[in-house]
């Protein structure tokens, strides 16, 4: 082979003799196994292979272990960790807010037949929604006395909505789970 000479044409003449065959190299002309793939083929083949077909079952298993993993990897600090247990242990008027709530909103579609049930309802609504905001005041303040005890020098960032959110679900929907039983020591 010459840099700026002619190149030896004699391997060349070999390889256009037979353009079936795989030269010792590997390069080259081969056989084709399979006829080219139409366009649509070829989009569909690259799709599958972009985006795997799983079913239903395996893709929402999937998704709830990533979920799960998310809440973990969120919730594993030692303040939350406390603040769950402290929740989980106490009694919490929030816990029946809920179901309060859907009961007088089912009063209130009585208004035609009995007009009063609807303002006593109402008025129902807005006590039972202050008594649960006092309710989570209390729980903070206790919190924040134990945590000071326990971890003094961690911070209360985020602390105050994620303990009111969780003291107002229903205790079997809890995510993570409760770990400790009412009354027990945390």
């Amino acid at each position: 082979m010459a840099l700026f000479g002619r190149k030896n044409q004699a391997p060349q003449e070999e390889q256009a003799s037979d353009p079936g065959l795989v030269t010792e190299s590997g390069s080259g002309p081969r056989k084709k196994d399979a006829p080219t793939p139409t366009r649509k083929q070829a989009e569909a083949a690259r799709r599958e292979r972009l985006t795997k077909q799983v079913s239903k079952k395996d893709a929402a298993r999937a998704q709830r272990a990533e979920r799960m993993k998310a809440i973990q990897a969120r919730d594993n600090t030692p303040e939350k960790a406390l603040l769950r247990d402290y929740i989980d242990a106490r009694r919490n008027i929030g816990e029946f807010l809920l179901p309060g709530l859907v009961v007088i909103l089912g009063a209130s579609f009585l208004y035609t037949l009995l007009p009063n049930i609807t303002l006593v309802s109402t008025v129902l609504m807005y006590v039972f929604i202050l008594v649960v905001l006092l309710d989570s005041f209390l729980m903070w303040r206790g919190f924040k006395k134990v945590l000071a005890q326990r971890l003094p020098k961690s911070s209360t960032r985020g602390l105050l909505f994620y303990g009111i959110n969780r003291s107002i679900q229903i205790r079997r929907f809890r995510m993570p789970a409760p770990r400790i039983k009412r009354g027990e020591a945390y």
